[in-house]
């Protein structure tokens, strides 16, 4: 873990849970939210705790996805899902609020958004505020 305040890396004393792979992360106020094929996470890095949302249903149903945080909802960006023995890239955009991904593990009910302009697996993605000047 990089702690941004001293500048240091240091070793988490409790390691990502073991299902936790193929994820995304995004930072969310103090908090980071980690969200995988079928699981969803929350990591506090002052208290080096994790709070796992579920496996049922409860990520966002594709892997090797982009991840981000804007205006109370969190968006997935294309991506793999595994469909008919073989893994399908998407196009799909879909959000969901924010208030549910770390929930109780009930599985999330994701809201289509928009289409990217072909298919994609989406390693890094973020946001920019671009002034509107330019």
């Amino acid at each position: 873990m990089f702690n941004t305040k001293t500048g240091s890396w240091s070793t988490l004393e409790r390691s990502i849970p073991p299902y936790f792979g193929r994820l995304a992360a995004a930072p969310y106020n103090d908090r980071i939210i980690v969200l995988g094929s079928d699981f969803s996470g929350l990591f506090n890095p002052e208290t080096d705790d994790w709070t796992a949302g579920g496996r049922q249903g409860a990520g966002a149903g594709v892997c090797d996805f982009g991840l981000v945080v804007d205006d109370g909802r969190l968006y997935v960006l294309g991506g793999r899902r595994y469909s008919d023995g073989q893994y399908v890239t998407v196009d799909e955009v879909k959000s969901v609020e924010l208030a549910v991904v770390c929930g109780d593990g009930r599985p999330i009910d994701w809201r289509p958004h928009a289409r990217l302009p072909r298919p994609s697996l989406i390693s890094t993605c973020g946001l920019l505020s671009i002034p509107s000047e330019l």
